[in-house]
């Protein structure tokens, strides 16, 4: 049997991972075979779970067992199998460097395609949100020229009104005044007396029905008042179509919700990180943990077991009501040890609830944020490629900040829970669970 297994051509007792003949074989649903070491590093290193041959991708990780029948005749190649000519070794060596370089060539191809897919689907959906916020402009824009000429109108016709009023009163004025009569030669009183009864007369006579036009007025600037409103109300439906869009945003950044769980060697002894690994609270005492050279040892933080050096991935957080708490992204090579400054120069991009209810994004110096509403639930978007880490409120769809920076780490999701503030916050934050796969 050893004379007939080394006749056969080595290639088929080499996992494609290590280039060596099988160690400890397993075999996958599809049908491919790898040293069970390299496929577990394989699937560690890019935390996924797909057959590194064919990319095929199992929605579980299979429960793999050794193939002690490919593992019995892999031993018996390596103990028999024939001396090549150097030479001919070399000449197996450049034909598999070819080979290899060819796959990688079409792998790239491929990979240029799916990133020109995804840019050509940000430019559309950019377009649909611009297109939206323009229509909503114009419209309103329209919206206030037609109010404004209206008033204009209107203010026209009052004055034309007005005018014709007093034309008909200049007219009966004129009717009411006396003619000049021929002047009778009389003492000074005399004509003091005539001037008063005339002056009389012609008062009783006009004034009786005549307007008070002192108390008449025309607004040099009636639009300004239209102008406000509109401006408010335009305002008012920008606000509801950009949470419109927010929302929109938020569920196509969804599909790139990661799967992500806490790590407990990372966690300061203060907090306690449930069972399943998606929870951590703050408690009064420290816990009884080694000491872990990741592990927080001066403040209450953890980070996730997984870590992201490209791509997109989203998470959610549930923080309640709870009054203080920390979340976001930071670096792998964090200092983790004695006193830090939390911000991106230190390679933190993270966002905090205040105890007073103050909301910060961790700059340097902080900014202070304004939210309408309070989010009950926190997404958090991390774009690797584009430098980008977003936070939104998950109930609303509204954005709340933004960090740009350039990474060259990879990034790990950060929490914090906060202090317990007398049983005031004691409340866990929770890491939802996640909508789909990456």
């Amino acid at each position: 049997m050893a004379s007939t297994i080394s006749l056969l051509h080595e290639k088929l007792f080499l996992c494609s991972l290590c280039k060596d003949i099988f160690t400890n074989p397993v075999t996958t649903p599809c049908g491919h075979s790898f040293c069970l070491p390299c496929l577990s590093n394989f699937w560690a290193r890019h935390q996924s779970r797909y057959c590194p041959h064919c990319r095929r991708v199992f929605a579980e990780r299979p429960d793999l067992s050794i193939n002690h029948i490919l593992a019995d005749i892999s031993e018996n190649y390596r103990k028999n199998r024939p001396e090549k000519p150097l030479e001919e070794e070399k000449v197996v060596d450049v034909e598999q460097m070819i080979q290899e370089r060819q796959q990688k060539i079409e792998r790239l191809k491929y990979s240029l395609q799916l990133q020109k897919n995804s840019y050509l689907r940000e430019v559309r959906e950019s377009q649909k949100v611009f297109s939206a916020l323009v229509n909503l402009m114009e419209k309103s824009h329209k919206g206030l020229v037609s109010a404004i000429e209206e008033k204009q109108r209107e203010e026209e016709k009052r004055v034309e009104t007005l005018v014709e009023e007093l034309k008909e009163e200049i007219k009966v004025l004129k009717k009411e005044t006396p003619e000049a009569e021929p002047q009778i030669p009389a003492n000074d009183d005399q004509s003091e007396d005539v001037k008063q009864v005339t002056v009389s007369i012609v008062s009783n006579m006009s004034l009786a029905d005549m307007k008070d036009w002192s108390k008449v007025t025309i607004e040099t600037d009636p639009c300004v008042g239209v102008t406000r409103r509109a401006l408010s109300d335009v305002m008012e439906m920008v606000k509801v179509e950009v949470n419109r869009l927010s929302k929109s945003e938020l569920k196509r950044i969804e599909k790139y919700t990661a799967d992500v769980s806490l790590s407990a060697k990372t966690a300061h002894p203060s907090l306690s990180v449930s069972d399943d690994r998606k929870q951590v609270r703050q408690t009064d005492k420290l816990q009884e943990v080694p000491d872990h050279p990741k592990r927080f040892d001066r403040v209450a933080n953890v980070l996730a077991k997984e870590s992201f050096g490209s791509g997109r991935c989203y998470w959610e957080v549930e923080v309640g009501e709870k009054i203080e708490w920390t979340l976001g992204v930071v670096r792998q090579s964090i200092n983790r040890k004695g006193k830090f400054t939390v911000c991106p120069a230190n390679g933190f991009w993270t966002l905090s609830l205040k105890p007073g209810g103050q909301y910060m994004a961790n700059t340097s110096p902080v900014t202070s944020l304004a939210l309408e509403q309070r989010p009950k639930m926190v997404g958090v978007f991390l774009d690797y490629t584009e430098g980008r880490v977003s936070l939104f409120c998950a109930e609303s769809g509204v954005h709340i900040h933004t960090f740009m920076d350039s990474f060259t780490d990879r990034l790990h999701p950060f929490f914090c829970p906060g202090r317990l503030h007398g049983g005031k916050n004691a409340a866990p934050l929770k890491i939802c669970s996640s909508f789909c796969s990456i």
